[in-house]
């Protein structure tokens, strides 16, 4: 329909309705109209500006049929919690890409065990609509979700369960393991000089092969190399880049701060929008000192109860589009951290955006680059950057690179955060949160520096107190 078409990037009220006046009303009527010269024909179109809204509605197209990390970790947790209250057993096991966690996922795949697959349709047809049947699998919908069953027996569940998680090249990988070493396949199961081979868990299923354990995150290659000691949540002592009622979020400091003890952690650093976000109500210079001695004042408060608990007091500072932050030196002096961001100006070109942020990073009071790509999964694609640029400036200057939790971030992209890691760059795991419910993503940015191998001596907010974690950062050329 017509409102599709607002899910394309630059396209407003005024160029939707010229669009329709055109006969225009879906994206793939746009895209189409792109490819024969109609939009350009278009009063306020042009020739560059069909090209960019045909990649945005193609990017549209894509996103409708993928959902975010917390999306689909809502339905699995409830189809899994569903499965096994009912059977009052742990039957029902995440398979495929979201066990991997890749950042957006298509279909859910789930995999049981030891289930007829006609009593599991049975009482599943009461909670999705069925769309296939054939023999161990099932293929339903929920909610405009595509959903996969396979049901398996307990004594080869740990070879289908492999299989089923992937990915595409890790399975071949192990098909091909296994028929080099005497082993045939056939519906999941694995059969040795025509008898079915046990494998009641993934790690039996291995050693048959000869084969190391790699947790699913890192399943995304055929030979991914194995890691010990991949950082787990358990290891992440402070969060890092929170904003309070002093710019956009809807908790204050005192608030933010008894959910983060509340959870267990041990620092919390503050990071409300500088300035020139004025949108998101940023801070002009007076009210960074005025919250400074807010900040001051709770920190006293600790003192006096006794609590050891570290609050930092650091801005999310805008870049500008010259590089430069967003507010002077002195201002930037009397910040424990900062965090730098690009929240305006996405269409400039990859050199100047790339040189724009590899001159902010290089300000000795750039301590964390937050949100490196800009993009909104599956609402925005990232602006044209050189990454492997940046990554080698961050490396250079000693700038953090942020892994930001938000699962509608997750940026750095875990695929770069590999190549950062190789340039020796050091991460920070940071919620963004803007409500005490927003601590909880940290588990989403943990997914992707999983999926990257990062250890605990990687990121930076594993650092038990928040003096730890400040001595990790750049050293502020001068401090008041």
């Amino acid at each position: 329909s017509v409102r599709e078409l607002f899910l394309v990037s630059g396209l407003g009220a005024k160029k939707v309705s010229a669009l329709w006046a055109n006969d225009i009303d879906s994206l793939e009527e746009l895209i189409m109209a792109a490819d024969d010269g109609r939009i350009e024909a278009i009063k306020g179109f042009s020739s560059k500006s069909a090209i960019k809204f045909k990649a945005s509605a193609e990017f549209a197209i894509n996103s409708k049929n993928r959902m975010r990390l917390d999306e689909a970790w809502e339905i699995s947790e409830y189809f899994i919690d569903l499965i096994n209250s009912k059977f009052n057993k742990e039957i029902a096991f995440e398979a495929g890409s979201f066990r991997r966690k890749l950042e957006t996922i298509g279909d859910l795949d789930f995999i049981i065990k030891d289930l007829a697959i006609n009593e599991l349709v049975r009482f599943l047809q009461d909670f999705v609509e069925i769309v296939k049947e054939e023999d161990n699998r099932l293929f339903a919908n929920f909610n405009g979700r595509e959903l996969s069953f396979l049901s398996v027996d307990k004594d080869y569940f740990g070879w289908a369960w492999l299989l089923e998680t992937g990915n595409g090249d890790y399975r071949e990988m192990l098909l091909a393991r296994a028929q080099s070493q005497g082993y045939r396949v056939k519906d999941w199961q694995l059969l040795k000089d025509s008898k079915l081979v046990k494998t009641t868990s993934e790690q039996e299923a291995l050693d048959l092969l000869d084969l190391p354990y790699i947790i699913p995150e890192r399943r995304e290659i055929a030979k991914p190399k194995p890691i010990e000691n991949i950082i787990e949540l358990k290891d992440i002592h402070g969060l890092v880049h929170n904003h309070s009622t002093w710019s956009d979020a809807v908790a204050n400091i005192r608030e933010m701060l008894i959910a983060a003890q509340d959870r267990g952690y041990n620092y919390l650093a503050m990071a409300d929008h500088s300035k020139t976000s004025y949108y998101a109500n940023g801070l002009s210079i007076v009210r960074v000192y005025a919250q400074a001695k807010e900040i001051a004042e709770i920190r006293a408060e600790l003192k006096k109860q006794g609590s050891d608990f570290g609050l930092l007091h650091g801005i999310e500072v805008d870049i500008m589009t010259d590089g430069s932050l967003d507010y002077p030196d002195e201002v930037l002096a009397s910040l424990d951290y900062t965090v730098v961001s690009v929240h305006q100006n996405f269409t400039l070109s990859k050199a100047k955006q790339t040189d724009r942020i590899i001159k902010a990073i290089s300000n000795p009071y750039a301590s964390i680059l937050g949100h490196l790509s800009g993009r909104l999964l599956l609402r925005r694609p990232p602006y044209e950057i050189d990454q492997d640029a940046i990554i080698d400036a961050c490396a250079q200057t000693g700038t953090i690179i942020e892994i930001n939790a938000h699962p509608a971030r997750l940026d750095m992209d875990w695929r770069y955060l590999i190549k950062a890691k190789e340039k020796g760059c050091k991460f920070s795991i940071n919620p963004d949160a803007h409500e005490t419910s927003g601590f909880d993503v940290v588990k989403f940015g943990l997914m992707m520096a999983r999926k990257a191998g990062l250890q605990a001596g990687d990121v930076v907010n594993t650092a038990p107190t928040a003096t730890n974690f400040l001595a990790q950062l750049k050293e502020f050329p001068f401090k008041l």
